[in-house]
This record gives structure tokens, C-alpha cells and sequence, in this order.
């Protein structure tokens, strides 16, 4: 049985053929979306299964999923909370089906892994009526996560999925209680591109005062803010690093500080941290941000530092591999 994984993004596909007895590495890339994906996708050799990554599943998709068209058509209403993901990683489904309509498509959603965060950490203060039209905090990056909570045992973790998207999850023996990212992937940690967290009441004031459009609002946060509008520089990590531009310094410095204090907010959710996990190009690779991230974190006691590089291909194919033979 061939088992084949797709991360499709807005300019790229990340992609991991698995044999599936032993989920043994057949075949990995990531390749440019410049010739479109159809052409692309026909190069494929035919898999068995097909297994997408999903960023938002809301809710209802908590395990890995048949990809059916009314299930696609479900996933669709979460298309505006994940504007950069959602609606790339479902057009791939259905170019998919188009060239390979015998075979089953799975996916498996980056929401899933906090699916079981307690009320305390999913609400958000407004009026119930709201909170009723499904309006709560998800949390993202759950392959990663899932990934590093079967490589790395503690009783209180925090790990840290730091690249172009960012963000954190307080883990309980394996089990996630709290992330810095909530209904959308724009909340939480400065990232390349996105703003993280901001005060609501600035959105108000671009669309009241200034007369921004949404589209224009969403553009800004989702595109031109984090790195990229701190520095003015680049939104790329290693460049800011290298650069002797005071703005890229700044933006490098906002990152460290804000990412620290947002260890310390998932540490109160703990009630203490055991080990602290780096992952991502960041996370992994840019020693002197995450050593920096490290010295803030000096007040508190002891903790060990472990630094792992992920794999969300493997965790899919083992995902829906334990779907399968448990159904």
C-alpha cells in the first residue's frame, strides 16, 4: 500500500510517499506551484491512500476524516478563519479527485490536537449568542504538536513550533491544554507575515476612522505586519538575523520578547514547565533567537531544552493509518 501526504500551500507543495505497512520513506519534496497543480499532481504515481493537511476543521473534524464532497462543503465555511490555508488545501482535494477518482482522501486537521481544550482556554468574553455561531478558540500547528508529544515525554511541556507561522502549545502528559493561537492563525506570536496578537480595538479604529476595507484589514494582518512590517526589511528570520539594519534588530528583539512572554502564559496554564521543545525553521535552526528566548525565561526554575525537527507528513500517514485500523 502507498500512502501519499500533501501539505498544499499557496505557492508551494510539501509531499511524502509512505509505504503503508511500515510507514517507511518512499519518496519526499516540496515543489513550486508555478505550472500549476494539475500538471503537477499528474506526475504522481497512483497512491492508495491520499492524506491532506487541513488547517481548520472547527469543531466537528477532530479525528482524520473521509474527504467526501459534503464534508469538503462543510470545511469550506472555515475558509474565512484561515484565509491562507483553507481554501488552498481544499482546491487540492479537488483537483485530486478529478485525476484519481477511485482513490480514497483523507484529512487531517492541524485543529484536531487541542479539539479537547477545557472551556476555560476555547472561550472568548463575548455574548453567548456569538458563541454559539461556533466563535471560540482552536489552536493550530496540531500535526507538529502531535508529532513532538510522541518524541519527546513530560509531565508539563510547552512546545514551541517557531517558523513563518508561529505558535506554542501547553502540553499535559502529552495532552494539549492551552495554544497561543485561537480562532484564526493569526493570533498569538508575531510571525513573518502576520501581526499575532493585537488590540481589537485598533481593527475598529483602521475601519471606523481610516476607512480601511476589510480586504484591506485582512491584507495588512494576514500579509504585510509581523517581521516583514516591524523591520521593513524581510520577513525571513535568517535575513533580519544578518542584517545590520537597526529596524531588523528591533523586529528580531519583538519576536524574542513577546514569544518569552508567551511561554510564561502557557507555563501558568501548566503550573509549571518540565521541558520547553523548539521546532520549526526557526525553532530548530536560529540558535541565537532561541537562546535569547531562553534567557528571558532564566526567572524560572529549572527546565530542560529539547530541540527536535517535526515531520507532518509521517504524522499524517500514522494518523489515519491508526484511523483505519481502528474503525
Amino acid at each position: 500500500m502507498r500512502i501519499l501526504t500533501l501539505n498544499i500551500g499557496s505557492s508551494t507543495i510539501k509531499y511524502a510517499a509512505f509505504d503503508g505497512n511500515g510507514l517507511e520513506l518512499i519518496e519526499r519534496n516540496k515543489i513550486s506551484l508555478k505550472e500549476g497543480s494539475q500538471e503537477i499532481f499528474k506526475n504522481f504515481s497512483r497512491p492508495d491512500i491520499i492524506v491532506h493537511r487541513i488547517v481548520h476543521g472547527g469543531d466537528k473534524f477532530i479525528r482524520p476524516t473521509l474527504l467526501t464532497n459534503d464534508v469538503l462543503l462543510e470545511l469550506e465555511e472555515f475558509s474565512p478563519f484561515a484565509p491562507l490555508h483553507q481554501p488552498h488545501n481544499l482546491n487540492g482535494v479537488r483537483t485530486l479527485q478529478n485525476l484519481f477518482p477511485d482513490v480514497p482522501q483523507y484529512g487531517c486537521f492541524d485543529t484536531a490536537f487541542h479539539a479537547g481544550h477545557d472551556k476555560l482556554h476555547s472561550t472568548f468574553a463575548i455574548p453567548k449568542l456569538l458563541r454559539d455561531k461556533r466563535l471560540r478558540r482552536y489552536g493550530f500547528h496540531g500535526l507538529s504538536y502531535d508529532w513532538m508529544s510522541r518524541q519527546v515525554q513530560a509531565k508539563r511541556m510547552v512546545a514551541a513550533h517557531l517558523g513563518s507561522g508561529a505558535s506554542l502549545c501547553a502540553m499535559l502528559n502529552g495532552k494539549s491544554v492551552d495554544s497561543t493561537m485561537g480562532l484564526t492563525a493569526l493570533d498569538g506570536l508575531p510571525m513573518s507575515t502576520r501581526s499575532g496578537s493585537i488590540d481589537a480595538g485598533l481593527i475598529l479604529y483602521l475601519s471606523k476612522n481610516l476607512k480601511y476595507s476589510t480586504e484591506q484589514i485582512e491584507h495588512i494582518l494576514y500579509s504585510e505586519s509581523g517581521m516583514l512590517g516591524l523591520s521593513g526589511v524581510s520577513s525571513d528570520f535568517k535575513t533580519l538575523i544578518e542584517s545590520s539594519d537597526p529596524c531588523a534588530k528591533f523586529a528580531i528583539d519583538f519576536f524574542v520578547f513577546k514569544t518569552a512572554q508567551h511561554i510564561a502564559m502557557m507555563v501558568v496554564s501548566l503550573g509549571g514547565l518540565d521541558k520547553l521543545v523548539f521546532t520549526g525553521g526557526v525553532g530548530e535552526n536560529a540558535e541565537p533567537i532561541r537562546q535569547k528566548i531562553i534567557n528571558k525565561l532564566s526567572f524560572l526554575p529549572s527546565f530542560e531544552i529539547v530541540i527536535i525537527p517535526t515531520n507532518e507528513e509521517k504524522m499524517m500517514a500514522i494518523q489515519v493509518q491508526e484511523a483505519l485500523n481502528n474503525a
